[in-house]
């Protein structure tokens, strides 16, 4: 390993900070916009640039410097000889301020910067005001800095960046045009990474690049620390396996174990893998963070049109567009639900090993979704269709010790089946109607209540609670207990008085008879039991009544 003087040695971070627009990468939207406004010289007074940490906010803030203050421009491509494009970068220049929101977020700083911005640049075209993290600005601050981003002087341009926009006032906001900064994806960092360990000499598998990336989470700074960091760590060659031992990072093998827990069904084998877990050292909530990507990845192997989504080496993604058949949808999303609740939860828990056991005890025991063919099978009688994901998880499982003690069981001879019953012949109504004879009204009571309610389902059920008690004075009265509401019956008797029920009942009787409903609370207790409540309390009277109860002892 070349030896570096310590006192000499730049991060990479720093080393690689771009210098062009062209150099940033992945912001092509803020670049290219920034650089048609120098070219057109419609450059606004004030900026606020949003978006992750380590995405180049602040560097193309120093680069928009460079650009207005360089001596052949405002160009969008600043030469990097003249002094402002070399006092810039190097925090010479004393017209760039850079002022750090969080530490200077004081009323009192705001005023200073009004009663300075009044005078003229040094040495530049432009007196730049770069904030970082403004949105740490307090109320007052942002109130005493609005009249001067409104109308600043001529020489003045603000640059404000922030990683929390819902943190800056709306009445800021509408003072300044609005660049919103992606993440990078885990290629674009990976691709840089690979330029710059070429460039340096350092020699790294492109598997442990690509780990790098993902460990960095769509920040370019945070992948550049990291190679770093595994530079220092491993100066004869990165590999895969160095950056999982020096960064915690878990095996996808691991990962794909606990998948296999869904089909095996044995939740016994938890415990071997959380000690393997603690054993390796790994965070349970980084675990579970792990688990809850291996479970997302399944859902876009299961299309071969977003396969190439997955965030992996080719060989590991060609094992889970293999596996991913086995999983149903339903069932992977049920799963991601459960871990996104444990990620949710672990953080808080007193005992997070305990918390990843629970948690991946359940996933090991969860049911899977059942098809709509299986159940129609299953009523049917048939055997169920098989299923190409794989066999369902949590099989039945024996005690093979307990089985072989238990002595063999004698075959019984298979039953005769007896014939089929034949079916009953549906009771139908006469032509004419049934007669008026009380004990076939009776018999028929179903169907005569059918026929009065001419097809209104609600008052067919509510009729049918009743109990035809008596013929009298040309009117059919039914009478009902405390089964229907009083509610109810007083609708019922307001159609059979308004003659709602007339062509109903001309249909169900041979003979012209009105319908009349009454209230008998004696009949649905004392007929459904058999008994008297005669000997009962008089309030245990009214209750039974009231709720419909039976006397059961």
């Amino acid at each position: 390993m070349r030896r570096i003087d310590p006192l000499s040695f730049l991060v990479t971070a720093r080393k690689w900070r771009p210098q062009t627009f062209a150099e940033v990468v992945g912001q092509e939207g803020a670049t290219r916009t920034l650089q048609n406004a120098l070219r057109a010289g419609r450059v606004a007074h004030a900026y606020i640039f949003a978006g992750p940490r380590g995405i180049g906010k602040t560097t193309t803030a120093r680069l928009l410097a460079k650009a207005v203050n360089c001596v052949h421009g405002p160009t969008p491509e600043p030469c990097g000889e003249c002094p402002p494009c070399r006092e810039i970068p190097e925090g010479r220049s004393l017209d760039v301020l850079e002022i750090d929101g969080a530490s200077n977020r004081g009323v009192g700083e705001i005023r200073n910067l009004r009663e300075n911005i009044r005078f003229n640049p040094v040495s530049c075209r432009k007196r730049i005001y770069i904030i970082d993290e403004v949105h740490m600005l307090t109320i007052e601050a942002f109130n005493a800095l609005l009249k001067t981003l409104e109308e600043p002087p001529e020489h003045a341009l603000f640059i404000f960046a922030t990683t929390e926009l819902n943190r800056v006032p709306a009445t800021i906001l509408s003072r300044c045009q609005r660049f919103d900064f992606r993440r990078l994806s885990s290629a674009e960092i990976a691709a840089q990474l690979r330029r710059i360990c070429d460039r340096e000499g350092l020699t790294a598998d492109d598997e442990a690049l690509d780990l790098l990336a993902r460990r960095a989470d769509g920040a370019m700074r945070d992948g550049q620390s990291l190679l770093d960091q595994m530079a220092t760590f491993a100066p004869e060659g990165i590999t895969a396996g160095q950056v999982r031992a020096a960064l915690g990072i878990v095996p996808e093998d691991l990962f794909f174990r606990v998948s296999e827990l869904v089909f095996s069904g044995r939740p016994e084998e938890v415990f071997p893998i959380v000690e393997e877990i603690d054993a390796r050292g790994h965070s349970p909530r980084e675990f579970l963070r792990g688990l809850l990507e291996h479970f997302l990845n399944f859902v876009k192997a299961r299309d071969p049109r977003v396969q190439s989504l997955v965030e992996a080496p080719p060989e590991v993604r060609a094992r889970y567009a293999e596996q991913a058949g086995r999983f149903e949808v339903n069932d992977l999303l049920r799963l991601l639900a459960l871990l996104q609740e444990a990620f949710t939860d672990i953080r808080r828990h007193p005992q997070p090993r305990l918390k990843l056991e629970l948690t991946l005890l359940r996933v090991a025991t969860l049911e899977r979704t059942a098809q709509i063919e299986e159940l129609l099978a299953q009523v049917r009688g048939e055997n169920p269709p098989d299923r190409a994901e794989g066999p369902a998880p949590n099989p039945p499982r024996r005690d093979t010790a307990a089985a072989e003690m238990r002595p063999a069981a004698v075959p019984r001879p298979a039953p005769v089946p007896s014939p089929p019953a034949p079916p009953p012949s549906p009771v139908t109504a006469p032509a004419g109607g049934f007669p008026l004879d009380l004990e076939q009204i009776r018999a028929h009571w179903d169907q005569v209540a059918d026929r009065i309610a001419e097809g209104r389902v609600s008052a067919s059920c509510q009729i049918r609670l009743g109990r035809p008690e008596r013929i009298e004075d040309g009117a059919l009265v039914v009478s009902f207990g405390s089964d229907l509401h009083d509610v109810m019956l007083e609708r019922l008797q307001k159609v059979a008085a308004t003659g709602g029920f007339d062509q109903g009942l001309a249909g169900a009787f041979s003979a012209p008879v009105r319908l009349r409903f009454e209230r008998h609370a004696e009949f649905s207790v004392n007929e459904a039991d058999g008994g008297s409540l005669d000997d009962l309390d008089p309030l245990e009277q009214d209750i039974m009544r009231l709720l419909g109860g039976r006397r059961i002892a």
